[in-house]
This record gives C-alpha cells, sequence and structure tokens, in this order.
C-alpha cells in the first residue's frame, strides 16, 4: 500500500480516490495487528503506518498545506484506532485469562476433592499405607522446593505423593499384608499397582500430569524400573522425586512386621542406589533435606 501510494500520482480526481481507499486500507492492518499482538501490535503499527503516509503526504503534497492538514487528521486516527483497539483487545485477553484461571481453580478443587475421596478409601483399606503416603507427600514437597519445582509442580507432586499407593487397592490382602518374602508371582502382582493407579486416576479431569507421576513413581535411572521400563530423563521430575522420598520412608517407618531403620542407615542405602534405582540429584535433595530437618530439631531442643 506505501508503495502504491508513492507510485500513483495525484494529478486528477480519480487518482485521488485512489488514494483515499488504500488509506483507508491501513486501518485493517491495524486493528489485526492490535488482535494478534495487543497493545503492542496497535500502537507499534499505527505509529509505522503515521510515519510512512506522513512521508508520503509531505512528499506528494509538498506545495498544499491544506491537504497536508486533512491528512493529519487521518495520521490522528492511525494513531487513536492503534492505541484503543490495542487496550480493547488487552483487556479482552485479561477477562479471558481470568475466567480461565477461575476455571482451572475449580478444576483443581474438583482434582483435591477427587483425591481425598481416594485418600479415605485407602485409609479404610490400609492405615499404614496413607500414613505412609503422607509422610512420603511432606517429604517430596521439601525436596521438589530444593530442586526449584514451580508452585504448580509442587501442589502436583504433593498430589500424587498421597495417592501414589491407590493402586494397591486393587492388591489381593493376602499378598498386601503379607509379612514374609513375595514369591516371584506375587511380586509381579504388586508391580501392576502403578499401572492400576494410572488407571483410577486417569477419568479425573485434570488429573493428566498428576497420572503421569504416579505410573513413573517405580521407574529407575538405569531402565530396570517398572511398569514400563523408562530410563534417566524419560522419568519425570516429580516422579525422580516421588521415587526418594517413596524409597527413604519405607525404610524408617515401622510396620508391624518390621522396625524403621534410622535417618543415617536409610541414607547409606539410598545413597547406594543413587544414580541406578534413584536419581542422584534428587538424592543430594533428599540428604539436604534430612540433614535440615535434624538440625532443627537439635536447635529445638538442645
Amino acid at each position: 500500500m506505501t508503495g502504491a501510494h508513492f507510485i500513483l500520482g495525484t494529478e486528477t480526481h480519480r487518482l485521488h480516490v485512489i488514494h483515499v481507499f488504500l488509506r483507508s486500507l491501513y486501518l485493517l492492518v491495524i486493528i489485526a495487528s492490535s488482535v494478534w499482538y495487543g497493545l503492542k501490535g496497535g500502537i507499534g503499527s499505527s505509529l509505522t503506518i503515521s510515519f510512512l503516509f506522513g512521508l508520503h503526504v509531505l512528499i506528494s503534497w509538498a506545495d498544499d498545506p491544506m491537504e497536508n492538514v486533512n491528512q493529519a487528521a487521518t495520521i490522528g486516527v492511525y494513531l487513536i484506532l492503534g492505541t484503543l483497539s490495542g487496550l480493547l483487545v488487552q483487556l479482552q485477553n485479561r477477562e479471558r485469562e481470568a475466567r480461565l484461571e477461575t476455571e482451572r481453580r475449580a478444576q483443581r478443587e474438583a482434582v483435591i476433592q477427587g483425591f481425598a475421596s481416594l485418600s479415605g478409601a485407602l485409609k479404610a483399606r490400609d492405615e499404614y499405607t496413607r500414613e505412609h503416603s503422607q509422610n512420603v507427600a511432606d517429604l517430596a514437597v521439601e525436596i521438589g522446593r530444593k530442586r526449584g519445582l514451580s508452585d504448580a509442580q509442587l501442589e502436583d507432586l504433593r498430589l500424587a505423593a498421597l495417592v501414589h499407593d491407590i493402586g494397591k487397592i486393587g492388591v489381593r490382602d493376602d499378598i498386601l499384608f503379607k509379612e514374609d518374602r513375595l514369591s516371584h508371582a506375587e511380586r509381579d502382582a504388586m508391580k501392576r499397582h502403578p499401572a492400576v493407579a494410572a488407571e483410577i486416576l486417569r477419568p479425573i479431569e485434570g488429573a493428566g500430569r498428576i497420572t503421569e507421576i504416579v505410573l513413573a513413581h517405580h521407574e529407575s535411572p538405569d531402565g530396570s524400573g517398572y511398569p514400563i521400563g523408562l530410563r534417566a530423563d524419560e522419568i519425570p521430575e516429580e516422579a525422580k522425586i516421588l521415587s526418594v522420598a517413596d524409597v527413604f520412608c519405607a525404610l524408617t517407618e515401622n510396620r508391624p512386621y518390621k522396625v524403621g531403620m534410622d535417618s543415617e542407615k536409610a541414607l547409606e542405602i539410598v545413597h547406594s542406589i543413587a544414580g541406578t534405582k534413584l536419581d542422584a540429584k534428587c538424592v543430594l535433595r533428599l540428604e539436604e533435606t534430612i540433614r535440615q530437618s535434624a538440625n532443627q530439631r537439635i536447635r529445638t531442643n538442645p
């Protein structure tokens, strides 16, 4: 359009009409820029067009002050339209984001309520597993903070930890509560609990990431984990953290058939499988968390 302005002459009325049509088309460019890029797009396009059109006016009507004044008014329209359309689009985008955020909060509340129900079901089946899940959730969130996870990731991690063993609802009592060593077939049955948990969680709207974390919390960096056999970076970061917290809590907690280890012995075992069964970086953050917690207890109870 700018090129056409400079190429066309201004000698006849017909050419002048064409100039009026072309300068009107600039309005579409400004509106489109506002829709695509918001306030920055509206102001940026209107300033650019005002400069180009103003240059055309000064060159084509250099000796016509009245025409210059008339075209200056057009430039004012460009600037006003660019600013107003950009502001309107920006306001619309903010309203849409606010509405989406409200919907996301409502969805998250529904997810939390659903998980609370699942936690209640887990408690009814196995109180020790429910207490273990709460301990794992608290520890995993602390490790996650040290790993630099966002608030949203920490919330997903917390919820995943609370229900990471929900799949054990599908394990027979004689296997789940067996105090002796499990047989090969019984171990295979236990190994299916992450996949069972994923099947339980998958229908819950908004729980997609949480389902991925729960499904992968028994995967290992060396590929020897289950149920899929993921390796290293294929495993979600939250699942790596959950796995470390899960192992440490399992080692240190008391059960009817065993006495929990002290923290130092548990850390030795966790370190011995770092890099193969457990993520090494997450193990280091676990140790920091445990030692900081111990130091706080010492300061609180001198």
